[in-house]
């Protein structure tokens, strides 16, 4: 396996995202046979369809057998090379959670009913509709095969919103031919990073924890008390 690891980013990664990829790259490349070629590129953007295209036309310029897309805000373990390889699958990802309330999925079995596919307590492969590119191997002869573009951010009508590049890539490849498929163990491996906005609300649900608990020792006591005397 000739791997290029492509990593659409901003101007700065989060640091959990950084050890993941420190820990994996150092998996893969220590356990290498001899003339493995291992690439990490990154590029720094906002146009995401126009980052994934370039990150593409260079791995296949480094020659490339197996891209390994990782987005900058995602955690997973450092076996994931590995895991998704093993299938031996033109196009296997992972399925993750959205890192936005309501929180949902982002493998679909029908993406223009945005009909979701859960992977808690599930095994094995699963054929979709479309998936997120957050944590997706794809073999490079994909590339070489489909019709440029690759991405494209696009228009569903049936949901009356915008579509990402993702869910194009994963049309555009079914539409040619290919499966695309989830792993669902190592999709519940896989998390998805988020900001959050804390505020009382938050201390009052805790202070009603701690208060909960509180008198639930005290009953605690209370009854070997009883016992006691």
């Amino acid at each position: 396996m000739n791997l290029s690891i492509c990593v659409p980013a901003r101007e700065t990664v989060n640091t959990g995202f950084s050890y993941d990829l420190a820990m994996l790259a150092a998996r893969f490349y220590g356990n290498a046979p001899a003339g493995t070629t291992f690439n990490l590129n990154f590029l720094n953007g906002t146009l995401i369809a126009d980052q994934r295209t370039k990150l593409v036309e260079l791995s296949l310029k480094q020659g490339a057998t197996h891209i390994l897309f990782l987005d900058s805000d995602m955690r997973f373990p450092p076996n994931l090379v590995d895991r998704l390889a093993k299938h031996d699958k033109d196009i296997v990802a992972c399925n993750y959670a959205t890192r936005r309330l309501p929180v949902k999925t982002v493998a679909f079995k029908d993406f223009a009913n945005l009909s979701y596919i859960y992977s808690m307590d599930k095994t094995g492969l699963e054929e979709c509709d479309a998936v997120g590119m957050g944590a997706m191997l794809v073999k490079a002869e994909v590339f070489r095969k489909l019709p440029y573009p690759w991405f494209q951010i696009h228009y569903l009508p049936s949901a009356r919103m915008w579509a990402g590049e993702d869910m194009y890539f994963c049309q555009l490849a079914k539409a040619h031919g290919y499966k695309i498929l989830i792993d669902h163990d190592a999709s519940v491996e896989i998390h998805h990073i988020g900001s959050f906005e804390f505020g009382h609300e938050h201390t009052e649900v805790a202070r009603a924890d701690d208060e909960a608990l509180a008198e639930a020792i005290a009953r605690i006591e209370e009854a070997e008390d009883e016992k006691l005397g």
